[in-house]
């Protein structure tokens, strides 16, 4: 009997071990594919220009919360300049929050992922 209680309590635990592995490899893959399609819509509406600037940033934020964060199902998002090549980026996506920083080197955008605190100690 107690051996029948110890193999139930063993397979439930692998069924909930094994379920919470693909939550979470369908959530990075879901973050992977955010980030990706905000650096073509950032790519796409930066155009010709090289650097940001106040009002770009503005128009911006407006445009993918009306256009980009909706369509993705994004709790929460924040953009912020941090200077005139460099955005940083928020969001909040099934209780899993995502810090990355947007940057333009000669009209080309690309995506960093920023450590949070808890993770840099562990590199």
């Amino acid at each position: 009997m107690t051996s029948a209680v110890f193999i139930a309590a063993m397979i439930t635990f692998l069924i909930f071990v094994t379920v919470e592995n693909l939550r979470r490899d369908f959530l990075f893959r879901n973050i992977k594919v955010i980030n990706e399609g905000l650096r073509q819509f950032i790519s796409e509406y930066l155009g010709e220009a090289k650097v940001f600037d106040i009002f770009m940033v503005r128009n911006l934020r407006e445009r993918i919360m009306e256009d980009f964060a909706l369509k993705e199902g994004l709790e929460t998002f924040e953009l912020s300049m941090i200077d005139s090549n460099t955005l940083k980026i928020v969001y909040e996506i099934d209780g899993e929050i995502e810090e990355i920083n947007v940057i333009t080197d000669f009209g080309k955008v690309e995506i960093k992922e920023a450590l949070f605190f808890h993770e840099a100690d562990y590199y």
